[in-house]
């Protein structure tokens, strides 16, 4: 299945969800092009691009002017076998994302909710409250609200990936859910109780709601979905949480430019020395030859790399021009800023998760892996080893995930910082939080590394960001 632009792919995966799990049946009729477009904040070509997918996999008929209805058919039985099977391939993660929610997501949406005045929360919320909820849930459209008004995509982004892998949203309308387990009087509760709370005890309350909520509709599903075929002790292979960025270019050259990025500052790629031939790049990243030339091309840009006629591509990080007026680097340094906002807004509560349980050996790994980076005067690579210790001891799977792919878009935008430190911002920025960091280590002082981290990427972010206005001025 190929979309002209990866955000239909949102609207296609939230109506299919909701035609093979029983929500809209044969012959129903699906919101009106601009509804959905408002539901969901996207343009009307991106709505119109996910319909036309939904045609064409004999999900609806489009009936343009009016609206599309639903051809597909199925039994109850194969509706609730569908439901079954997409839920037991991913039990795992969804019980992960529930944990999550109070570590990632709950400060993204008090962030988001700070972004108003008491003005605009009211007027927001008398919006949202006044809409029936058929269409998205009235949890889900409090949250995407909120996260809007951080201007971040991958921030949003990550939200949609999130309810589109445990499409517990998607299901069926909150109150029929709720009715079947005999909570059908929550969301009156919910908006009377929102209503009386301060702005800033919204965030905590609406994220405990919506741990709440995937607990609810599992119960529901659960209760549907037992029939006397299913075998409860049956084996089912994992599907993982995976969060794929959304944006209208390709994004395979950013994700490989930032691997061969952080190849090079591993060593694996000096500095002086030429990259293998593109037949053999092609094959060593199992890609096209043509995502190579795009992904070469986006890294002389960013004066990673050199091309010369009849000899290769040669590796010239911190020593090359970078082109500040090509697309791919505004792109990939909106990406960086970004990421930095994102780390910024989460990395407190991330990182007290991660460390409140962690061992006194698995402490000393990282008193010793900044020790290492200090002592070789590469202070730069803080970053780096800080998110990966996070990956790998952070029990939550879907947490490391989102870090992981935070630190690529991190990785994108190092050589722009390479050619923009003064030796004074790199003693501030980096060689000081490494003792201080080690110290707070040697001290077990969790809540000073918490506050350091959390301080350093806000002053990341305000730095660059700063940075980037000036230079684009």
């Amino acid at each position: 299945m190929e979309f002209k632009s990866d955000l239909s792919q949102i609207i296609y995966d939230y109506y299919v969800t909701r035609i093979l799990f029983g929500y809209y049946k044969f012959g129903d009729t699906l919101p009106t092009i601009s509804k959905i477009s408002e539901y969901f904040q996207l343009s009307v070509p991106t709505v119109r691009t996910a319909l036309a997918q939904l045609e064409k996999d004999r999900y609806i008929c489009n009936m343009a002017p009016k609206a599309a209805k639903v051809v597909y058919k199925a039994s109850q039985d194969a509706l609730l076998q569908n439901i079954s099977e997409y839920l037991q391939a991913r039990k795992d993660g969804i019980q992960d994302i529930k944990q999550m929610n109070h570590w990632l997501l709950r400060p993204l949406l008090e962030a988001g909710i700070r972004q108003w005045d008491d003005v605009a929360w009211e007027t927001c919320w008398m919006e949202i409250k006044s809409n029936n909820f058929d269409e998205l849930s009235f949890a889900i459209r409090l949250y995407v609200a909120a996260l809007s008004s951080l201007e971040n995509d991958l921030i949003l982004n990550f939200f949609w990936e999130v309810n589109r892998y445990t499409r517990v949203p998607y299901l069926h309308s909150e109150r029929e859910i709720l009715k079947e387990i005999n909570r059908n009087e929550i969301m009156e509760e919910m908006i009377q109780k929102i209503d009386l709370l301060p702005k800033d005890e919204i965030a905590a309350y609406l994220s405990d709601e919506l741990g709440l909520a995937y607990q609810h509709a599992n119960t529901y599903l659960v209760l549907t979905t037992q029939t006397e075929k299913q075998e409860a002790s049956k084996e089912v292979v994992q599907i993982p949480f995976a969060w794929k960025f959304y944006h209208k270019r390709s994004q395979i050259r950013y994700s490989l430019g930032a691997h061969i990025i952080q190849e090079i500052l591993s060593g694996h790629y000096p500095v002086g020395s030429y990259l293998p031939s593109l037949p053999q790049m092609a094959k060593y990243y199992q890609v096209s030859l043509i995502t190579i030339r795009r992904t070469l091309v986006f890294l002389a840009d960013f004066g990673v790399v050199k091309s010369y006629q009849g000899k290769g591509t040669q590796v010239c990080l911190g020593q090359g021009e970078m082109n500040l007026s090509h697309e791919n680097v505004h792109t990939a340094l909106k990406y960086f800023l970004e990421s930095l906002q994102f780390l910024a807004l989460t990395i407190r509560s991330v990182s007290r998760f991660t460390f409140e349980e962690m061992r006194d050996e698995t402490f000393d790994e990282l008193y010793q892996m900044l020790k290492q980076i200090h002592e070789a005067e590469r202070d730069h690579k803080l970053i780096d080893v800080f998110l990966t210790f996070i990956i790998e001891h952070c029990t939550s799977a879907s947490i490391g995930h989102c870090y992981h792919k935070l630190g690529k878009c991190l990785a994108v935008g190092f050589p722009f910082s390479l050619q923009q430190w003064t030796a004074e911002d790199y003693q501030r920025m980096y060689t000081v939080m490494v003792s201080r960091v080690m110290k707070s280590i040697e001290c077990r002082d969790i809540d000073g590394l918490v506050e350091q981290w959390g301080r350093f990427f806000e002053e990341q972010e305000q730095y660059y960001r700063s940075l980037i206005a000036k230079i684009n001025q």
